[in-house]
């Protein structure tokens, strides 16, 4: 898949898998410092968060992880995408295509980039406002990177009001990011 292709599905996606409120999995409610892996890297779940990634199969885009904190009306969610490019393609490259296909999805409110970093590993972050499918207000924070070929774009997806509480838990999330 191109990366002009993966920007304008993944915050559609985004907004798509955040939509349900909750989930169906018997879990205990978050057990902070559990580990979710994917593939190459794992992380430490924050409380109240689960993995989610056997809900994502069949969906248009290949998940490589999916979590998600249960909400009454709205799930917080994050997704992590994990697709080949070029030799060539660098986190520059990533930040220039993913900035621009924001807009056509609906994202307003887009931050300027600023610098960021998976297990030492140089990335970038922004945020962005975006209408769900129902009308809802939500709030976004993408992480991206390029690792050995591999594009890795990092989403949380909250509501609004949800998004302070929500962007801690994916920060703590991504400081325990280490690739294996």
């Amino acid at each position: 898949m191109r990366i002009r292709q993966i920007a304008v599905l993944l915050t559609a996606l985004g907004m798509l898998a955040a939509g349900c409120g909750g989930n169906d999995d018997d879990d205990d409610g978050g057990a902070g410092g559990r580990e979710a892996s994917g593939t190459g890297y794992e992380l430490s779940l924050a409380d109240g968060w689960t993995d989610q990634t056997k809900n994502a199969k069949g969906s248009v885009i290949n998940i490589d992880l999916l979590l998600a904190r249960r909400a009454a009306r709205f799930a917080s969610t994050v997704n992590i995408l994990r697709e080949k490019v070029a030799e060539d393609v660098e986190n520059d490259d990533l930040r220039t295509v993913y900035r621009g296909q924001l807009e056509s999805v609906g994202a307003r409110d887009i931050t300027a980039t600023r610098a960021a970093a998976l297990d030492d590993e140089d990335a970038f972050t922004y945020k962005y406002a975006q209408k769900g499918p129902t009308g809802d207000a939500l709030r976004g924070r993408q992480v991206a990177l390029v690792h050995e070929g591999r594009a890795y774009t990092i989403t949380l997806t909250t509501l609004k009001a949800n998004f302070d509480d929500a962007n801690a838990q994916f920060s703590e999330m991504l400081r325990s990011w280490r690739w294996k």
